[in-house]
């Protein structure tokens, strides 16, 4: 912005200074600004007194020729800077008066509401002058969030720039928050023109070329692709999913979350998908965006065993590198100790043990995790050791449908856990099958019968391996959703019978499971 005076309009007129003497006449409302500026060349608030008056009096020529000689005589005066933009954006001179504005809002003499108005200057000149970033930088200034007159200059800088999906963003808080009904018909007019988009023939030869590069699965090129035909205003839902998956397989997550969530304000709008695939979109949202969760359960089993424990795990999901296409990274802090232990094993604090490690979740198309642990003796009755573990899952059914009265549901799970100091190894196995019924009148709720079997091994027990079979009964409700993600949270109580070859596997097994 320095560099105004050499760019500017006026340059040319640089070395015409003003007449060095003037006769004040009635016919000229200049004169006396004019003769006070005269005899008090130094005095920058004469200047701009004169300024304002020849621009009062239609005098542009001179008032060219005077912003030329006070800002070189006056370089750091913020009102002189404001003056100048206010002209130049009357002459249409906006990319200079744009300039103008940002000098001015250099000073620090300004009330927060002189500031705000220049900084709304600053923006529609930027926009005036094809500049619509330009404008963006000047209104996020401001700080103002909760601002309607700033959003809906934001949004307009933002369609300006062919951003269609913050655009919409913006409309619809708009539309939300506008406190009078011209704000309510400028947001919606802004939601439509975000929704609608614009035309250009040549987009589609884009989207078209983004679709061929994904077939040859070169997911860089094709989102780049369907990002220029995005620029220029054309896209349909699918086209918006599409390239959400593939920035997702880029492990771009935050534009893929973008434009899924523009792909589901669009599916809205168009009609285009079932309820089942926007909750996939959803469901997709939800895993990118997660950053930490907790779990906590309380199983308990019957029979000859008769223990009932009570555990919770706190994990945090770093970004970038915590989510990279269903790879995912996790490191966690684990509390576990007995309610009830035989007639007679130790129980409560004394059981107290603590663990921290990380969990590694190294393929993107199977549920394989690696976890690496650390136990730290708390209760008398714990231990410290190293725990390593390898689990594997597959299913289906297993998330909520919305679409459905009912379905299939199916759950394979394994893990195989090795204590080191211990030497002692774990391996367990379950399948489940069975349907999953929602709850008439309760929201997210379904119960789940079915039949299982599962398979344990334990180097330290007397009956190292148990078969068991028997039927399930589940009953899970989730939570967490909103328009954007899928639930992120359940709690469940599942309850089983078991029928095995050995006592310490057999009899009632139950389970209270929160998870958010």
């Amino acid at each position: 912005m320095c560099g105004l005076l050499t760019a500017s309009p006026f340059a040319a007129a640089a070395d015409v200074p003003l007449p060095a003497t003037v006769t004040p006449t009635a016919a000229d409302p200049t004169a006396e600004a004019r003769t006070a500026y005269q005899r008090e060349p130094t005095s920058a608030f004469l200047g701009r007194s004169l300024l304002d008056a020849l621009v009062r009096s239609g005098q542009v020529e001179a008032a060219k020729r005077l912003v030329v000689e006070l800002a070189q005589r006056f370089p750091d005066d913020a009102q002189l800077w404001a003056q100048t933009g206010y002209l130049q954006f009357s002459l249409r001179e906006f990319k200079h008066a744009q300039a103008a504005f940002g000098r001015a809002l250099l000073g620090d003499d300004w009330q927060p509401e002189q500031r705000r108005n220049l900084a709304f200057a600053e923006a529609d000149s930027a926009l005036a002058a094809g500049d619509p970033p330009g404008a963006v930088a000047a209104l996020m200034a401001l700080h103002a969030d909760e601002d309607p007159t700033v959003q809906l200059r934001l949004g307009r800088a933002q369609l300006a720039m062919r951003d269609r999906p913050t655009a919409l963003a913006t409309a619809k808080w708009l539309v939300v928050h506008a406190p009078d009904a011209d704000f309510q018909r400028a947001g919606e007019s802004l939601m439509g023109d975000a929704l609608e988009g614009f035309v250009d023939p040549r987009a589609f030869k884009q989207l078209n070329l983004g679709y061929a590069y994904l077939r040859q699965h070169d997911d860089a090129a094709g989102l780049a692709a369907f990002e220029r035909g995005f620029a220029m205003g054309v896209g349909k839902a699918f086209h918006y999913a599409d390239a959400a998956y593939a920035a997702k397989r880029l492990n771009e997550n935050v534009k893929s979350i973008r434009y899924f969530r523009f792909c589901l304000d669009l599916a809205e709008y168009e009609h285009s998908f079932s309820e089942q695939r926007m909750f996939g979109y959803r469901r997709e949202i939800e895993v990118m965006e997660r950053r930490w969760g907790v779990l906590i359960g309380t199983p308990y089993h019957a029979g000859e065993l008769d223990v009932w424990q009570g555990g919770i795990e706190v994990y945090w999901q770093p970004p970038v590198i915590g989510y990279r296409d269903g790879r995912t990274v996790q490191f966690f802090a684990r509390t576990f100790l007995n309610f009830r232990n035989g007639m007679s094993g130790p129980t409560g604090g004394d059981t107290t043990q603590e663990s921290l490690g990380v969990r590694f979740k190294p393929l993107a198309s199977q549920n394989i995790a690696l976890t690496a642990e650390r136990l730290f003796a708390v209760g008398r009755y714990s231990v410290n050791d190293w725990l390593f573990r390898v689990g594997y899952s597959t299913g289906d059914g297993t998330d909520l449908r919305v679409d459905r009265g009912d379905w299939q549901s199916w759950q394979v799970y394994s893990e195989a856990a090795y204590y080191v100091s211990a030497r002692r190894l774990l391996v367990g196995a379950e399948v489940r099958y069975g349907v999953a019924l929602p709850m008439p009148g309760y929201n997210h709720m379904t119960i789940y019968p079915h039949l299982l079997i599962g398979v344990d091994y334990d180097s330290a027990s007397r009956d190292e391996l148990v078969d068991a079979v028997g039927p399930g009964l589940s009953l899970r409700t989730w939570f967490g959703d909103d328009r954007y993600r899928a639930p992120r949270g359940w709690l469940e109580l599942n309850g089983q019978y078991r029928f095995a070859d050995a006592e310490r596997g057999r009899g009632p097994a139950l389970r209270a499971t929160l998870s958010f």
